[in-house]
C-alpha cells in the first residue's frame, strides 16, 4: 500500500475513534472556546489584534485531540509551542517554493534564498518538543485506556511490527503526523477564521443575518452544538462562500503516476501537476460576480437550503482530499456561532478596512484591528 494512502487511512480511523464528529471532541472545543471568548470579552469592545489569541486557542484544540490534555493560557509550553508554530509556518512560505518549483535547486546559493537551514532548525524545535511528550506517552500508555492520538499510533506501531518489522508505522513517522496536524490542523483554521472576522467588519448586512439565525435557532444564551449547523442554510452558506472568496489552500501538488496523454499532450509519469483552486473558486464562467462575498451564492431561491457547486472545493479533491474536513468545519461552525451570539464585530472609528492577503502555506489576511462588542 503507498505511504500517503496506509497513514490517510490511519488518521481517519483514529479521528473517528477519538469522537472527531461525535461529542467528545466538540465538547473539548467548546471548553476551549468558552476560554478565547472571555479573552474577547476582557477586552471591554476595544480594538484588538486578534490573531494571537485565536492561534493559541486553535492550537490547543489540536494538543486536545493529539496529547491529550490542554493547557491554561499563561502556560510557558502553550507559549513556546505557538511561539515556535508561527516561526514554522512563516518559513514554510520558502520551502514550499521549493516543493512547487524543484528546478530552483539549481540556482546557485539557493538554501540561502530559501532559508532551508533556518527551516529544518525550526521544525527541530517542533520535533524536539513533541518527542518530550512521545517519551512520555511510552512511559505511561494503556492499552485499555487510550488517551489521544498518539496512544493510538504507538499501538499500532506494536501491532505492524509484529505482523512486518519494516512498516511506515514508526516514531518518526509519528512526530512528521503530529506536525501535519498542528501546521495543517491549526494555520488552515486560524486563516479562516481570521478571514470571516475581516469578512463581518466589511459586510455588518452577512453579519446581521447570521446573528438573526443563531437567535432564531440557538438561542441567546444556550451552547452552540455541530448538529443546529443542518438547520442554519445561511450560516453555512456564509462559511461555504468565505472558504470561496478567500480560497484557504488556493494550489495543491500532485505527481503523475504513469504517462498520460491529455489534450494532444505528452505528460510523462512524474510531472508535477498544480491543482488551482483559487482559480476555480475565482473563474467567472461558473461564479457571477466572484470577486464580490455573497452567501446567497450557495442558497436554494427560497433560502431554506444550501446548494453545493461542482466548482467548490476548499478542501482540495480526489482521493487525497483533506482527511481534516468534518473537523474543519466542525470547529469553524462552533467558533462562528459562538462569537457572532456574545459579540458584535467592527472596525475601530467604524471605517471599513481594506487588507491584503499573503500567500503562506494558506492564504492569509494581513493584521487589522477589529472590536468585539458585547451584545445585550
Amino acid at each position: 500500500m503507498l505511504l500517503w494512502k496506509e497513514q490517510r487511512r490511519f488518521l481517519m480511523k483514529t479521528l473517528r475513534n477519538l469522537g472527531v464528529r461525535k461529542t467528545k471532541f466538540e465538547e473539548d472545543v467548546m471548553v476551549e472556546i468558552n476560554n478565547f471568548l472571555e479573552v474577547l470579552k476582557s477586552y471591554k469592545g476595544k480594538p484588538m489584534n486578534l490573531k494571537s489569541a485565536l492561534q493559541a486557542s486553535i492550537s490547543n484544540n489540536i494538543c486536545a485531540l493529539v496529547l491529550g490534555k490542554r493547557y491554561d493560557h499563561e502556560d510557558p509550553r502553550r507559549i513556546f509551542l505557538d511561539k515556535n508554530l508561527e516561526k514554522a509556518m512563516n518559513s514554510l512560505s520558502m520551502i514550499s517554493s521549493y516543493s512547487l518549483f524543484p528546478w530552483i535547486r539549481h540556482i546557485p546559493f539557493f538554501h540561502k534564498l530559501l532559508s532551508v537551514e533556518t527551516s529544518r532548525l525550526k521544525y527541530d524545535i517542533l520535533r524536539n518538543f513533541f518527542r518530550n511528550d512521545l517519551d512520555k506517552h511510552k512511559r505511561s500508555l494503556d492499552p485499555e485506556h487510550i488517551r489521544d492520538y498518539i496512544d493510538t499510533f504507538l499501538l499500532e506501531i506494536e501491532s505492524k511490527n509484529e505482523e512486518d518489522p519494516n512498516n511506515t508505522f514508526t516514531d518518526d513517522m509519528l512526530l512528521t503526523n503530529i506536525l501535519d496536524l498542528f501546521v495543517g490542523g491549526s494555520e488552515t483554521l486560524n486563516s479562516s477564521i481570521l478571514w470571516f472576522v475581516y469578512g463581518m467588519g466589511v459586510y455588518p448586512d452577512v453579519q446581521k443575518k447570521i446573528q438573526l439565525e443563531v437567535l432564531e435557532v440557538i438561542g441567546p444564551g444556550d451552547i452552540p452544538e455541530f448538529l443546529h449547523m443542518k438547520c442554519m442554510p445561511y450560516t453555512t452558506a456564509t462559511i461555504m462562500e468565505l472558504m470561496r472568496w478567500k480560497t484557504i489552500g488556493p494550489l495543491d501538488k500532485r505527481y503523475t503516476v504513469a504517462d498520460a496523454r491529455v489534450n494532444g499532450y505528452d505528460v510523462p509519469k512524474g510531472t508535477i501537476i498544480l491543482a488551482n483552486f483559487w482559480n476555480a473558486h475565482n473563474d467567472p464562467r461558473y461564479w457571477s460576480e466572484p470577486e464580490k462575498f455573497k452567501p446567497e451564492r450557495f442558497l436554494s431561491k427560497d433560502g431554506k437550503s444550501v446548494v453545493k457547486s461542482m466548482y467548490y472545493m476548499p478542501f482540495s479533491l480526489g482521493k487525497r482530499n483533506c482527511p481534516g474536513e468534518s473537523m474543519a468545519y466542525m470547529e469553524l461552525f462552533l467558533y462562528i456561532t459562538s462569537i457572532l451570539q456574545r459579540f458584535e464585530i467592527k472596525f475601530p472609528n467604524g471605517l471599513k478596512q481594506v487588507i491584503k492577503g499573503k500567500l503562506n502555506i494558506t492564504y492569509r489576511s494581513e493584521s487589522y484591528l477589529v472590536q468585539f462588542i458585547p451584545r445585550t
